[in-house]
């Protein structure tokens, strides 16, 4: 049965993402900060979520359908038995894919009576209609898909498909250690679309000056960087660029663009300092230099 909401020329029509609102509430405090302060600043009270049309067109609309997807896909992966992390994979995959099935989770914690449907929802706040919500604790929540996710992996199947699925990924699937343009795109889009800065930048000009950024202080922060943004961006061949380059240094970029610090790196690949990872990221600064007949900073005494 659909959940009609009166509208404000008084006109009843469809109360769109309201079923979602008890596994909204389940949300943990922690990680509803993370979604953004639109949702974390949703009232908690049943009248204002029912009544307020401020409140319902923020109910009805994208932000809080993928508030919903994103929290649950977090929160189910680490019970999901597959390896790594969720960001290792692209949103091709469908390991990616079946974790940000939120109904999958939301309809397992409803049949075993660990979450509320809306309609028990209503019916258990009949009377407490403006008594706010608190917040579960994470700990309480992540217990709850400790149960509710592994049951939906085994019974319906999930599970054997995408154990296979991770040990026999596709073109645009790569574990930690390998680099694509297409993981890089996908998180990009996935992660910047969601923030009220998105990234103006071309590919191109963001891969390159994300491989540099921060390696040394005042690098690409002068007007150089502009120039580099707006006259160069369109002619650069980011993924050619890279293919030259031998196995070690993609794999220093790639976990460079993971925010990895040097000194991790340096830990990951077996170098005894940071000094060698920074050695090796400066030579391909100059590298790239050549590739594009631009000249960004990299001088050669700065190579040490």
């Amino acid at each position: 049965m659909p959940i009609m909401v009166k509208r404000k020329d008084g006109s009843c029509t469809g109360f769109h993402n309201a079923e979602f609102i008890p596994a909204f509430l389940m949300i943990p405090k922690e990680l509803l900060r993370r979604c953004g302060k639109e949702m974390y600043g949703l009232p908690r009270t049943r009248a204002a979520l029912l009544r307020d049309r401020e409140v319902i067109q923020q109910i009805e609309s994208d932000l809080f359908f993928q508030c919903i997807i994103d929290a649950y896909a977090y929160m189910a992966w680490p019970h999901m038995g597959l390896e790594g992390r969720m960001e290792d994979w692209s949103g091709f995959s469908p390991c990616w894919r079946v974790a940000h099935a939120a109904s999958l989770w939301i309809n397992e914690l409803n049949d075993l009576g660990l979450l509320y449907t809306f309609s028990q929802w209503l019916d258990a706040t009949e009377q407490h209609r403006t008594t706010p919500f608190g917040f579960v604790p994470y700990e309480t929540v992540d217990h709850f898909l400790s149960i509710a996710v592994p049951n939906v992996m085994w019974r319906d199947g999930y599970a054997e498909w995408l154990t296979y699925t991770q040990k026999n990924p596709c073109f645009e699937d790569f574990d930690e250690w390998r680099y694509s343009w297409q993981k890089s795109d996908f998180l990009k889009r996935w992660y910047h679309t969601r923030t009220k800065h998105p990234i103006t930048l071309s590919h191109e000009a963001l891969r390159i000056y994300e491989i540099v950024d921060g390696v040394e202080d005042g690098l690409f922060r002068s007007n150089e960087h502009s120039e580099f943004e707006n006259e160069t961006a369109a002619k650069i061949d980011a993924e050619r660029f890279l293919q030259t380059l031998p196995e070690t240094d993609q794999k220093i970029l790639a976990l460079r663009l993971k925010g990895r610090t040097l000194e991790e790196i340096a830990k990951a690949l077996g170098y005894r300092t940071h000094s060698a990872v920074l050695k090796r990221i400066r030579k391909v600064g100059k590298a790239y230099e050549r590739f594009v007949g631009e000249d960004f900073g990299f001088s050669e005494a700065k190579i040490i």
